[in-house]
């Protein structure tokens, strides 16, 4: 499952915070279980440096999926500030049932895939801090 999303500067709490509502939103419209998770790679472009989008994962309870973070090709004229995931998951799910997340600026990035109701994003961190409580 593939997903990105985009931050305004190369602020760690940003990158972190956009990282966490990217996964919990990958995590609720694909009814995901941490334990089904076999790996995730975050790709980051090279103008962020301020954090590791993995520890976003961690903090969501990830403590036992493999993460590996590393930088997207960098082609001119691509998008800036934007932190990608493909998620390795087992699932018995066919393709067409997987819901792949694009979110802020990254929904440029695959606009066929980006067509989902409005996020309601102080609802989306209501449910990543109630997430964030019950792992810790």
């Amino acid at each position: 499952m593939r997903g990105a999303t985009s931050v305004e500067k190369d602020d760690r709490d940003q990158i972190l915070t956009a990282t966490r509502q990217l996964l919990a939103l990958m995590i609720r419209q694909n009814e995901i279980e941490s334990a089904d998770v076999a790996s995730a790679f975050f790709t980051v472009t090279s103008d962020l440096t301020a954090e590791f989008p993995a520890l976003a994962a961690r903090q969501l309870g990830w403590l036992e999926v493999p993460l590996l973070c590393g930088y997207e090709v960098s082609v001119e004229g691509s998008l800036p500030r934007c932190i990608r995931v493909m998620l390795h998951w087992n699932t018995d799910k066919p393709q067409s049932e997987i819901h792949h997340v694009y979110l802020h600026e990254a929904k440029r990035l695959r606009p066929d895939l980006s067509k989902y109701p409005p996020v309601d994003f102080e609802e989306l961190e209501c449910w990543i801090q109630d997430h964030l409580s019950a792992e810790g």
